[in-house]
């Protein structure tokens, strides 16, 4: 007897394509929360399937905000897919530091004192930490997000607990 398997394999592309989508509804809902809920700090991760949103609130807050995030996206409000915490910042800053502060090094030659490298080092990661600023902002808008939700649909909210504080994952589906 011989069994066969059917695999559906997905595009990588495709899947690219929900992972932004799914990163800017993340970012629209935070937004949306900590909108309506002053004080309370959210944190998301996104992924193919959905995303995630860690914080103390309820059920029907998350699925309220997705819903609004996901009309004002659909609605051209492109900014909402764009979040100051978001870890895209972190890594930009991170990267720019890294290249401005190895460009210090191979300028500065192996010959400089301790305190001169030290001296080159600071001001290529002030240097660095200045130009991720925009860059983070940026890379989010353009590569990281996808603000054009219209083909993606919500499809359920579920709820389990993290050391006793909510986490919540909405499922999504691109039709």
């Amino acid at each position: 007897m011989e069994i066969t398997v059917k695999r559906t394999e997905i595009a990588p592309v495709q899947v690219l394509s929900h992972i932004r989508k799914n990163h800017a509804m993340e970012h629209a809902t935070i937004h949306v929360l900590t909108k309506s809920k002053p004080g309370v700090s959210f944190a998301g991760y996104s992924f193919v399937k959905g995303f995630w949103i860690y914080g103390k609130t309820e059920l029907q807050d998350i699925q309220r905000a997705a819903e609004i995030a996901h009309a004002r996206l659909k609605n051209g409000e492109k900014s909402l897919a764009v979040h100051p915490n978001c870890g895209t910042n972190i890594a930009m800053t991170g990267l720019c530091t890294a290249l401005t502060s190895m460009l210090a090094l191979k300028m500065e030659g192996d010959d400089e004192s301790d305190f001169s490298r030290f001296s080159a080092l600071t001001s290529a990661g002030l240097v660095g930490a200045l130009l991720g600023r925009p860059l983070g902002p940026y890379m989010q808008k353009h590569i990281t997000t996808d603000a054009n939700v219209s083909n993606l649909t919500i499809v359920s909210i579920s709820c389990s607990t993290v050391h006793g504080t909510p986490l919540f994952f909405v499922k999504t589906n691109l039709e």
